[in-house]
């Protein structure tokens, strides 16, 4: 299901950097991996309602993809090692969705904005890990 959302998030993303590149072009479009706040400057208005022109809808989609493939590649890493899952960092519940994902992660950066300056692949660890620990016996 994550593949199929993220290969559709990837072709709106390529159609979109087509027909209109908006206010910035691709290549002047935050890092969303540099910091948190390159992180809140393109998933801001992930799942608001509102102006859904071409540029907001490639920052979408450049969220959505980023987030799905760092979750999918953080939770896997323990299951490719073997490691006990009440040992993991890390523990989403069925049914958790991208757009929550992001959620937590724009809440962890509202509670921490000392931590924003941080890449964000640390800042999703930590968000990741607080919002969703695992319990022993799960």
């Amino acid at each position: 299901m994550r593949v199929l959302l993220v290969s559709v998030l990837l072709g709106l993303f390529f159609v979109g950097s087509r027909a209109n590149p908006g206010p910035k072009s691709a290549a002047e479009q935050p890092d969303i991996s540099r910091s948190g706040r390159d992180f809140l400057e393109v998933c801001a208005g992930v799942d608001s309602e509102g102006n859904k022109d071409a540029a907001r809808i490639q920052r979408d989609a450049t969220c959505l993809g980023w987030v799905a493939g760092f979750a999918d590649g953080f939770l896997v890493y323990g299951e490719l090692l073997n490691v006990p899952r009440r040992d993991r960092m890390a523990c989403l519940p069925r049914g958790v969705t991208t757009i929550q994902i992001v959620r937590v992660l724009r809440k962890y950066l509202a509670d921490n904005p000392g931590k924003a300056h941080r890449p964000t692949r640390y800042i999703a660890s930590i968000a990741l890990a607080g919002a969703f620990p695992c319990k022993a016996g799960k």
